[in-house]
């Protein structure tokens, strides 16, 4: 039995909101207080953000009274620091440390006492070990005397360094492809830094005189740390011009030979370019840093060379800087570990389109040089973002601004938009257009301030700061006719081309700074620079390779052997790639087994390849509601036909596997899932007060509260514009205890009582609770603020996660809110989860075993967990793999805290069945769903016309595939896939 209690729910949420809107209406305007707001009678919103404004590193270091300690360093031993109440985390087992360390992991805290010399500025060093077997960085926070010292201390890193073993990998085909870095096990030291990286230098706190508590506690990772050390800040050495460099020696650095860098995902790429070396026309080479994978603030690359001589060189590199348009990319460089002048901080790396040779210069144009001894020496490069940092931090104050000012006017002039109100918002908010004309300034200044770094005199020719200004012309519109903002008030930060959404837009730029770095070259006066290739030396290359494309490429079903298993993977290359490296070097070196795969750039394929008996032996990475399609038409196998299916099938969530069952069959197995978790905005809940929601009622009941001042929830079905499609329309249908089918395909339950009731929950959110119906963009409402907490997929999760750094520590996720139980008191939280699959199409039998074998190894805990570490590490954060199998997914490298939500919501996924009709039945809720919720129609005699026309459609379908004759007489039971289903199958098969 599920809970009825809703009503209660809506009635209080009705009386709040009409109470609201009462007041809304008056012209009063809605300035009600919340719980905890400031005497002064300013809004909860504007203090959502005021922390991380007003207590950043650049606002309280403004503040410090005391100077940079100029002493000798003091190191405090971690055996002699710890507080006695950790004592029980020291360790001997440390690697080679002089001194007993700390063992530190996930969740963990750890307390130290620092004697201070004198009163003054220190920077705060650490030495540490990361040695576990993470990608993710080490991510702790630091307070010192129980407090946190700025901002910035809340979310600090420690990295780690990755090498290659100095071998080149390649395909079978003869290609080159990037390799798997190994993780370097050594000690490290590290000062406290911003971890965002917009301050290059380590962060310096100011400490009295006396004795000092430090406080790390661990939100990421497990490591050692040893010692403690107070220091005296450093500066680099002022730039007093260039010398000479004579001679006539030449280093040339190959930019894909990199020796360590700090982010494993950093690698190389195989370009065709005349401008490269090496080149091929025939076969793929690397031959440049892949920009794609060199673009974020404090990432750096380390190379080694040999200088043959004693003696000055300059610096040149052949490199690519084409994301920021006629704007550069800073860098500091590094010379055996120390930046040589002011002149290699920050160095200004120009915009450019092609590859281009440059020198490095002063700006006065003159060749910068370094002294090098004869030996070897290392060449770091660090991308830096402390240039904008000013502009970064003036941004999010404007942003801020913004949205305190959205919801303001949101407060005062209510949601009624009616033209005709005789509303003055300049009554009520009397600054509104001095802020909206400030923030004009602001913007303008800042774009003024970027002429600086290019050789354009009018901010207008700074195409990178181009967002600003269209954000700063919108906002002296609004300004000239303040009191229409009532009706304007989307466009500050709600609307899909809001202000908000331009400034964003810009800090998204900014922060990539893609460099491809092709040679870098240290020489002297008389040695001459290599120069690109002649044209005739091009033109045949290109003529050659030209030639080469008409004969096998890699990866396609062309260019295959007909003996080995054939694998379609609907993946990009570099999937592929990693793939078949793992299968030639574990599965066929173990079983004898050959596999080719082929790149399937479209799944509709297989439709037309099974019309023409040319299938492959398996496909994998296909929509999961392609095999029903394809199984049902007997292009399929069975897959308990072999022995050991229990225990493959065993390996995942039973609500996904619904999908996968066809009669008393099942057809594929789920490659990866696509999850769905409840996201909220922390540090706006935090302010309201409020928690995030458990149950469907904990969610209603905050509605008013949100949206009384501008805010509210993002349901999924809001994002699904043409088709609502099962993962919008089915979820609290089966938290409410009802279902699309009985046990056959004839039995349609779509207006069953607990279905009904499913779907005017899911109707009222909308038509009654006023959820927003059309949302295209989740993701930049959630940074905005504007829906700070919404039920969303992987996809979203993947966005926030790694493209949304200005809120880093603003949200968090959890389950789904959910329905309760009243006969078990336990919470529904089902949701769909289904994303892509793995099938294996009729053959004959030797080959079918040889399929199955490949299809659970591939499915197994230790390939899907070593296959989904690999592909984050070589190519970066956002190449998560979302593996359907769960011991698998625990092992991969998610945040922790996000790893245990996801993997506790993934027990609760439940797809619906896909069956002959089942098209029909997920296109008129689609459409039911539109006509009540946008048209006004009513639910039960729009759910009852559904029922007909997916009962019609079904017959037909049943029909056709002679499970019924014409006249509707049963021939054979067409059986719903349910999880009972496949219990049932378990049991008998």
């Amino acid at each position: 039995m599920i809970r009825k209690g809703h009503g209660r729910i809506a009635a209080l949420f009705l009386a709040t909101v009409m109470t609201a809107g009462f007041a809304a209406d008056r012209s009063i305007g809605i300035v009600l207080a919340a719980e905890g707001e400031r005497e002064s009678g300013a809004s909860v919103a504007e203090s959502f953000s005021i922390e991380r404004l007003t207590s950043n590193y650049t606002k309280v270091s403004a503040g410090y009274t005391a100077s940079d300690y100029r002493g000798e360093a003091k190191v405090f031993p971690m055996e002699e620091a710890v507080a006695a109440s950790d004592k029980g985390l020291l360790t001997d087992d440390n690697y080679g440390y002089d001194g007993k360390t700390a063992d530190i992991r996930h969740g963990m805290s750890l307390k130290m006492a620092v004697e201070v010399p004198e009163t003054a500025l220190y920077w705060i060093g650490f030495d540490y070990l990361s040695y576990d077997e993470s990608i993710l960085p080490i991510e702790f926070s630091l307070k010192v005397d129980g407090d946190y010292p700025f901002y910035e201390a809340r979310n600090l890193n420690f990295e780690t360094n990755w090498v290659q073993d100095g071998s080149m990998s390649k395909d079978r085909y003869g290609n080159e492809i990037v390799s798997m870095p190994d993780k370097l096990i050594q000690w490290e030291t590290k000062a406290l830094s911003d971890s965002s990286y917009r301050y290059a230098q380590p962060l310096k706190v100011q400490l009295e005189k006396g004795t000092h508590e430090l406080e790390i506690m661990v939100s990421e990772g497990s490591f050692l740390l040893g010692n403690v050390t107070l220091s005296a800040p450093e500066t680099v050495a002022e730039y007093t011009g260039s010398s000479p460099a004579p001679g006539s020696e030449l280093i040339t650095i190959q930019g894909e030979n990199f020796y360590l860098r700090n982010d494993s995902s950093i690698h190389a790429i195989g370009e065709y370019d005349s401008a490269l070396y090496p080149l091929s026309a025939t076969e793929t080479v690397l031959n440049t840093v892949d920009s794609d994978s060199f673009k974020t603030a404090g990432q750096s690359i380390t190379w080694q060379f040999e200088a043959p001589s004693d003696g000055y060189y300059y610096l040149a590199m052949n490199y690519r800087q084409s994301e920021k348009n006629d704007f550069p990319v800073f860098v500091d460089w590094r010379i055996d570990g120390e930046i040589p002048n002011t002149a290699f901080q920050s160095y200004r790396v120009e915009y450019s389109t092609k590859y281009t040779t440059r020198t490095f210069q002063d700006e006065e144009g003159n060749n910068l040089s370094v002294y090098l001894t004869k030996g070897s020496h290392t060449i770091s490069a660090t991308i830096s973002a402390e240039n904008l940092c000013y502009v970064l931090e003036k941004v999010d104050e404007i942003m801020n601004g913004i949205n305190d000012l959205s919801l303001e006017v949101t407060k005062v002039a209510g949601t009624n938009k009616d033209k005709y109100r005789d509303l003055k918002l300049t009554r009520y908010i009397p600054d509104v257009q001095e802020r909206l004309y400030g923030w004009v300034d602001e913007l303008n200044e800042l774009a003024e301030y970027a002429t600086q770094f290019v050789d354009e005199k009018d901010a207008e020719d700074v195409a990178a700061f181009g967002y600003l200004l269209i954000a700063a012309k919108q906002l002296k519109t609004l300004g000239d006719e303040p009191n229409e903002l009532i009706y304007r008030v989307d466009e500050l930060s709600t609307s899909v081309n809001s202000i908000n959404t331009q400034i964003a837009n810009f800090v998204d730029l900014i922060n990539d700074n893609n460099l491809s770095i092709d040679r870098i070259y240290l020489y002297q006066e008389d040695a001459k620079l290599p120069k690109k290739l002649n044209v005739f030396r091009s033109a045949w290359l290109s003529i050659k390779r030209f030639a080469n494309s008409f004969f096998g490429t890699s990866y396609s079903a062309s260019n295959t052997d007909a003996s080995h298993l054939q694998v379609w993977v609907n993946r990009p290359r570099q999937y592929v790639e990693i793939m078949q490296k793992m299968i030639d070097e574990q599965f066929t070196a173990e079983t004898g087994i050959e596999v080719d795969l082929s790149i399937m750039t479209d799944p509709q394929k297989l439709v037309l390849a099974n019309a023409s008996g040319d299938t492959p032996d398996i496909a994998t990475g296909i929509n999961y509601s392609i095999p029903f399609e394809l199984g049902i038409r007997g292009a399929l196998v069975d897959l308990t036909k072999f022995d050991n299916y229990k225990e493959v099938f065993g390996r995942y969530s039973e609500g996904i596997l619904v999908s996968s069952v066809i009669d008393d069959g099942l057809y594929s197995l789920p490659e990866t899932m696509n999850f769905y978790v409840m996201f909220y905005r922390s540090d706006i809940l935090e302010k309201l007060g409020l928690e995030p929601p458990e149950t469907m009622d904990d969610l209603i009941a905050m509605l008013p509260d949100l949206q009384m001042r501008g805010l509210n929830v993002f349901y999924p079905t809001a994002q699904m514009l043409v088709m609502r499609n099962f993962h919008g329309t089915t979820p609290l249908l089966f938290q409410y205890g009802g279902s699309l089918y009985g046990e056959t395909a004839q039995e349609i339950e779509l207006n069953s009582e607990a279905s009904v009731e499913g779907l005017t929950a899911l109707t009222e959110l909308f038509t009654l609770y006023d959820l927003p119906v059309d949302i295209p963009n989740f993701y930049q409402h959630f940074r905005n603020g504007d829906l700070p907490i919404g039920m969303a997929d992987f996809n979203s999760y993947n966005l926030i996660l790694n493209a949304a750094p200005e809120i880093a520590n603003s949200w968090d996720i959890a389950l789904i809110p959910g329905i309760v139980d009243e006969e078990t008191g336990e919470i529904n939280r089902y949701m769909s989860g289904g994303a892509e699959s793995t099938v294996m199409f009729a053959s004959d039998e030797e080959r079918e075993q040889q399929a199955w074998r490949f299809m659970d190894w591939w499915s197994s805990t230790e390939v899907q967990a070593e296959f989904g570490q690999m592909l984050q590490i070589m190519y970066g954060d956002e190449y998560i793999w979302p593996t359907a199998n769960l011991e698998a997914f625990a092992e991969l490298p998610y945040p922790t805290n996000h790893k245990d939500v996801i993997m506790e919501q993934a027990e609760n996924i439940l797809e619906a069945p896909r069956l002959l009709g089942s098209y029909m039945m997920e296109r008129e809720l689609s459409n039911s769903f539109n006509d009540i919720v946008v048209n006004g129609e009513t639910l039960r005699a729009r759910i009852d016309e559904a029922v007909k026309t997916v009962d019609r459609e079904t017959g037909r379908k049943l029909e056709e595939f002679g499970y019924i004759d014409s006249e509707g007489n049963i021939i054979a039971e067409y059986w719903v896939p349910s999880v009972d289903a496949l219990h049932k199958i378990f049991e008998t098969k």
